[in-house]
């Protein structure tokens, strides 16, 4: 099983975290947080996002662990997160960026709780961006996707993306 390095100081790894260790964290974080207002499920299979019909919010984490976490997600499943949450029929485009903006950041504020509870990792995540589509940040050597599915068959991916060792090693001996 691979490795992610998740803290670095002076080019060397002071813990790793494995890619199992990192789905568990993740996918119970984006099922404990979502289910309490929709239900969803793991699924095999890669959700139809298509690009006219999803959303997507995504941020960066520094510190100690570098990543960045993606939410790619059917524009109706999140409508429904949002008039659930909000008890309200009617909600407006900005509102639903507004929820999705907040929903994902409690998302990573549960991933970076867990990180530190699982490996001591002390972590930060900047404030997340929401675009209208199928957007995925830059390209890395290591990714891992979660696919979701609700209850009433709308899609999700959770797109986690680590910089490779070589980037993580390169990116933080230029900060220093």
């Amino acid at each position: 099983m691979r490795e992610i390095p998740v803290l670095w100081k002076g080019g060397e790894s002071l813990d790793t975290l494995s890619q199992s260790q990192v789905l568990e964290i993740l996918d119970r974080v984006m099922k404990d947080i979502t289910n309490r207002i929709v239900t969803i499920q793991s699924s095999d299979k890669t959700p139809p996002l298509c690009p006219n019909d999803s959303c997507t919010v995504y941020t960066t984490f520094e510190g100690g662990y570098r990543a960045t976490l993606t939410l790619c997600v059917d524009s109706n499943l999140l409508l429904h997160l949002a008039q659930t949450s909000m008890q309200e029929e009617n909600v407006s485009a900005e509102d639903l960026e507004d929820f999705a903006k907040e929903y994902f950041n409690v998302i990573c504020g549960q991933v970076a709780a867990r990180l530190f509870q699982a490996a001591h990792i002390s972590s930060r995540f900047q404030i997340p961006t929401f675009e209208t589509g199928c957007y995925t940040p830059e390209e890395t050597s290591q990714e891992l996707v979660l696919n979701y599915t609700s209850n009433r068959n709308e899609g999700a991916q959770l797109i986690h993306k680590a910089p490779s060792e070589e980037q993580n090693i390169s990116d933080h001996t230029t900060k220093e």
